[in-house]
């Protein structure tokens, strides 16, 4: 028993006196939070935007399924709008993307998307655009959803 009791203090002394690594000392795992998707036609702003609201990532990547088909692209900080979102590009693989969310949301009414967020850790989130929940504001703004994990 005396013997447990020492290793058990041993092991707890140098627990504390070296810690957890440094690189582990307040480091959190990134979290998704949200995700807009809007569509204007005020002729200055894109028409679709996909943004994706993250907390402490180092990069954040898209993807959907429509039909059998797979569409996935990584997304790029953009800190000129505020609360720096993670956007989907129209360039590239985003552009299909963006095809396959278009394709769902006319046939469907719904697009579901996996959120794969990358930092100290990973996050990886499944949410889902329902058109009749979004709010809509025709001509200007035919489409405006923002979901909430």
């Amino acid at each position: 028993m005396g013997r447990r009791l020492t290793a058990i203090g041993i092991a707890t002394v140098l627990a504390v006196a070296f810690g957890p690594p440094a690189g582990a000392l307040g480091a959190a795992p990134p979290r998704v939070v949200d995700l807009t998707y809007f569509v204007r036609d005020d002729g200055q702003l894109p028409h679709t935007r996909l943004l994706i609201g993250v907390k402490r990532a180092d990069s954040v990547r898209v993807a959907t399924v429509f039909h059998g088909k797979h569409a996935a692209a990584p997304t790029s900080l953009d800190d000129r709008i505020s609360g720096d979102p993670w956007v989907l590009q129209h360039q590239g693989r985003g552009g299909k993307v963006y095809k396959l969310i278009r394709k769902s949301l006319h046939s469907r009414g719904s697009a579901s998307f996996r959120i794969r967020a990358e930092g100290d850790g990973t996050d990886r989130v499944k949410l889902k655009i329902r058109e009749s929940e979004c709010s809509m504001d025709p001509p200007f703004y035919p489409l405006d959803c923002t979901i909430h994990r």
